[in-house]
């Protein structure tokens, strides 16, 4: 029953992050519409990744990492009068370290020059990029006292407003882009002024959900506090362990940056799409799992922390095998059907749709390292993710270095798939020393008929699609009424072949949907 309990909850939200990712979607489609693979898109998106990395590194990845774990060993243990100093003294250093780095990038953003040369061959782009980062950079302050909130709301399992918050970034995004798009010197200026209103709006939105649950937050200063100490502790080494994702992410682009122009707002464009798959299930269900993770552990209940997290293993199985095959396949359909448009041209969909059959290949890997480090997490234990992290990162480096020239694009979206895989094998092989063997035959057995199925759809959608090229080649509205038919017609097999071949875990999801 707790299975399915995490289950239904992560179903939750994840209907409510399907509409963020569908409203994420309509931003993406804006930004192409205005911005296309251009030398704009290129300085927005790389300077998007500034507060997106610190954000993972300060902010949402390793704060929630250290602060469940605390908070709910407070919860449980310890009296209001404490949880209260707990939470208003770490909010309090929290707003300081966040101002002082905050203050600190707006003034070395000029210093971008020096790590971008290729950016500066081209008369605007470099300077656009240093003012897009100082507009958009501010970001990671709200968005990671945001956090902070979703942590306070996650621990005593409420997790739906925190799920909304996205969707109101993205609304805010589009309305600049549509309203304002026209009224400054370049659209990706307005693209930018919508991202930080999104985030002052996602601190706010959240705090009349803690008022109502006896939380606030006030100045209070007490450097003596265990638990902030604690917290601070975990979240030092955690931030890289916890934006590795990221970080990769950000080292591929500045060496995309190399190559010819568009690159970098190609593999952005092709980033969208798979995070919309670990969007929409993934990081909902590892939000879910670590506060259970946590509780578990506070009693040690080793043999409870691991059911836990194979059941979380099967299940982000059975959601990102079908999608690595779906995107693989339909890649440059799907991205036709929805990034062309304005200056988003032919060249700009190839160039995308090539990073997105490296990208694409990933989604399970980096969907298993996202549930994993939870149980990590759940222990205290972030030093272990960050060792990895740290491997990993220095294989996608040296991977995007040599690939970069004999594959482009496709080299350096490779180089994080690669990265992605090696990271999550390290974590299964320390965790197997640390608690025991988490990959048991019913992962492996899951892992298995999910792939079988996630094969037979691929087979069927391969057939009709090359039955169905030609038509789809006719326009937009033919090439999109196509993808959209193929893309349920590969459900619908999977479906009926999973259980075929009696997989239970997709047996589990039709219970929970009932």
């Amino acid at each position: 029953m707790e299975n399915r309990h995490i289950a239904r909850s992560a179903f939750s939200i994840s209907s409510v992050t399907f509409v963020s990712r569908v409203f994420g979607l309509v931003r993406e489609w804006l930004r192409g519409y205005l911005l296309g693979t251009s030398g704009s898109s290129d300085a927005f998106a790389l300077a998007f990744m500034f507060p997106n990395l610190m954000r993972r590194l300060v902010g949402e990845g390793a704060l929630m990492a250290a602060f469940i774990p605390v908070i709910s060993e407070y919860i449980e243990k310890r009296d209001k009068r404490e949880l209260d100093d707990f939470l208003y003294s770490f909010f309090s250093i929290l707003l300081v370290i966040l101002i002082v780095i905050t203050a600190a990038v707006l003034i070395v953003a000029p210093f971008l020059r020096f790590f971008l040369p290729q950016f500066t061959k081209i008369e605007g782009k470099i300077e656009l990029t240093v003012l897009l980062t100082r507009v958009m950079f501010p970001y990671m302050l709200f968005i990671s006292l945001a956090a902070l909130s979703q942590g306070i709301l996650n621990a005593h399992k409420v997790f739906i407003p925190s799920a909304v918050t996205p969707i109101l970034l993205n609304i805010s995004i589009i309305s600049f882009g549509l309203l304002a798009g026209n009224r400054f010197s370049d659209p990706a200026i307005a693209l930018g002024v919508g991202v930080i209103t999104g985030g002052v709006i996602q601190f706010f939105f959240q705090w009349p959900f803690l008022t109502k649950r006896g939380f606030s937050y006030r100045l209070h200063f007490n450097f003596h506090s265990q638990g902030v100490k604690r917290v601070f502790m975990l979240m030092v080494p955690g931030a890289i362990g916890a934006g590795v994702y990221q970080i990769n992410a950000l080292v591929s682009q500045f060496i995309a940056a190399f190559l010819k122009e568009g690159t970098v707002a190609a593999l952005r464009f092709s980033l969208t799409l798979i995070e919309l798959v670990l969007g929409i299930f993934v990081i909902s269900l590892t939000t879910v799992i670590l506060p259970v993770l946590s509780e578990k552990s506070a009693y040690n209940d080793r043999e409870g922390m691991k059911d836990t997290l194979r059941y979380a293993l099967r299940l982000m199985f059975v959601i990102t095998m079908p999608a690595m095959a779906g995107l693989i396949l339909l890649r440059y359909p799907i991205v036709i059907m929805l990034f062309r448009y304005g200056r988003f041209t032919a060249d700009s969909a190839s160039l995308v749709s090539y990073a997105l059959l490296f990208h694409a290949a990933g989604l399970p890997g980096i969907g298993g390292n996202r549930v994993l480090v939870q149980m990590f997490y759940s222990m205290k234990d972030t030093k272990t993710p960050v060792y990895v992290a740290g491997a990993s990162m220095i294989i996608n480096l040296l991977l995007c270095y040599y690939l970069r020239y004999p594959l482009g694009i496709g080299g350096i979206a490779l180089a994080g798939t690669v990265s992605s895989y090696c990271n999550l094998f390290l974590l299964i092989f320390l965790l197997r020393r640390r608690v025991g063997v988490i990959v048991d035959r019913a992962v492996y057995i899951s892992l298995v008929k999910s792939s079988t199925a996630a094969a037979c759809m691929g087979a069927a959608i391969l057939v009709l699609y090359m039955r169905l090229k030609s038509v789809m080649q006719m326009g937009r509205s033919y090439n999109a009424t196509a993808t959209l038919g193929l893309i349920v017609v590969g459900l619908f097999v999977y479906i009926a072949i999973s259980i075929l071949i009696k997989n239970r875990d997709i047996t589990e999801l039709k219970k929970i949907f009932r």
